[in-house]
């Protein structure tokens, strides 16, 4: 594999295809290319492997993915990230925001804040923690602002938890 070949695979792939539809050998393919993009980093990787999630875990693999994205410095990963936030794909802006836990920047902020306040119940949570980590005033106020909403259960908790 060459590393035309990796970024070409993730090209293709803006997202992947649900867990339950991908083949064994599109799975195998891509866990391929995530190996080979940790022993071989290239910068151009980084925008397409945050916008590669499709629905669900591919079996474990996303999970892994936050291992080569970590190996770039954060003047690379944070815009790639604001963007990825605001992908259409739900499942891109999901595993976005988990991965942007790991980053504390300023810049993820209305990204994290606009997810939190429009997303679905896991980018909801999956926000959270990232807030927390990044623990701004501004995002404090819209998570007491959160609490007084008419939203989950599950959600509430986790904000509270965040807050304290």
């Amino acid at each position: 594999m060459t590393i035309d070949d990796a970024l070409q695979f993730l090209r293709n792939h803006q997202p992947l295809p649900p867990t339950e539809g991908m083949s064994d050998e599109l799975l195998q393919r891509f866990e391929e290319v995530r190996k080979f993009l940790i022993a071989n980093p290239d910068e151009r990787c980084v925008s397409l492997l945050l916008n590669c999630f499709g629905e669900g875990d591919a079996y474990g693999v996303y999970q892994l993915v936050e291992d080569a994205i970590l190996a770039f410095p954060d003047e690379v990963v944070i815009p790639a990230l604001a963007d990825s936030l605001r992908n259409p794909a739900g499942s891109v802006r999901y595993w976005s925001a988990q991965i942007a836990a790991n980053y504390p920047s300023q810049e993820l902020a209305e990204p994290l804040i606009e997810l939190f306040n429009r997303g679905n119940l896991d980018e909801r949570v999956a926000a959270v923690t990232a807030l927390e980590v990044l623990g701004t005033p501004q995002a404090r106020v819209e998570m007491e602002k959160a609490l007084s909403a008419d939203i989950e259960d599950e959600l509430k908790t986790m904000i509270r938890e965040a807050l304290e």
